[in-house]
């Protein structure tokens, strides 16, 4: 898993998003959004840090549902 981050058009605040590789195979990565946002880039890439292996997977099982 990789950490970016990203700003959005019309917006001031910096949005995490992660990036997913499959374990098998040579598919291409999976972008998601984790939904936490901050005007600093580095108060998200700390948060980041903070995210647990559990959060990770909850937020690629939900996307990976829709």
């Amino acid at each position: 898993m990789t950490v970016a981050v990203e700003r959005r058009p019309g917006t001031t605040d910096w949005l995490l998003v992660a990036s997913f590789r499959p374990t098998t195979g040579s598919g291409s990565r999976i972008w998601v959004p984790l939904d936490i946002s901050s005007p600093s880039k580095a108060a998200l890439y700390a948060r980041a840090d903070a995210l647990s292996q559990d959060d990770l997977t909850a937020v690629l099982q939900r996307h990976l549902e829709r």
